[in-house]
């Protein structure tokens, strides 16, 4: 992995833009960052020759739906590597899986999981879930309403 070296405030105002519309053209992100279009395009590519950026995505509206999205907090039943190695690539390869966490406290990860409806989940949860040997037990919650939603970090002006 190349190293990313420090982040100057420019780079971070461009991040921090980017993370909000990705599709901003270096001639509209230098109207809020104080550089050339030409200066901001090379740092965006440089920001993306060293994976600081690691993709574009569009964010769609739930209204495609139906969607059941669920919070499922997992228990494991050991810690090794080695071991669990294999339910993390069952679970990555998953599309109903958006989101794998490892989280300190009772639980050891918390999973996001979208699916057509409740059957769906629970077989999601059986396939996943129920028959796995690295799994103890897990619970689960499911999302009434979505308030916020954000895949950007609150990056600080340098």
């Amino acid at each position: 992995m190349q190293n990313i070296g420090k982040l100057d405030r420019y780079d971070r105002a461009l991040l921090s833009l980017l993370q909000e519309e990705a599709l901003l053209t270096a001639d509209e992100l230098s109207k809020f960052v104080a550089l050339s279009p030409s200066a901001i395009a090379r740092r965006v590519r440089r920001l993306r020759d060293q994976r600081v950026i690691i993709a574009d995505r569009a964010v769609v509206t739930d209204r495609i739906g139906p969607f059941l999205t669920a919070m499922v907090e997992v228990q494991l039943a050991y810690h090794g590597i080695a071991q669990l190695e294999p339910l993390f690539q069952k679970l990555s390869a998953m599309d109903e899986v958006q989101v794998i966490m490892d989280v300190a406290g009772s639980m050891d990860l918390v999973l996001i999981v979208a699916v057509r409806d409740l059957d769906a989940f629970n077989e999601f949860a059986d396939v996943a879930l129920a028959g796995d040997p690295a799994v103890r037990r897990y619970e689960t919650r499911l999302i009434k309403r979505r308030r916020k939603f954000t895949t950007a970090w609150p990056i600080e002006s340098g």
